[in-house]
């Protein structure tokens, strides 16, 4: 995925990508929005896990259901793409 990445990305977009949404706060905008959420959680990404969800996705739509996706790391549609469609598909059946 990393070599992928560096393969098709120039390291000045991919800056000014990180510099352009990083200092957005949209939280106020979307705290207590009661639409239903799904979270999928890769298992071992070390950055964006469970806990961090629920002190932000879940902290702000009530309806937010967090699902780790075992064997992933941060890309789940990547990494384990039958069992990230699972979720998205159960979910939506709702």
């Amino acid at each position: 995925m990393v070599e992928h990445s560096l393969s098709v990305s120039r390291p000045e977009a991919f800056a000014g990508y990180l510099a352009s949404w990083q200092p957005l706060d949209l939280s106020s905008a979307v705290k207590g929005n009661t639409v239903p959420v799904l979270v999928l959680v890769g298992e071992y990404d070390l950055a964006l896990t469970a806990d961090v969800m629920r002190a932000t996705w879940q902290a702000w739509y009530p309806n937010c259901r967090i699902v780790t996706i075992t064997g992933s790391g941060h890309y789940p549609p990547h990494e384990t793409a039958v069992a990230f469609a699972t979720e998205v598909e159960a979910f939506l059946r709702v």
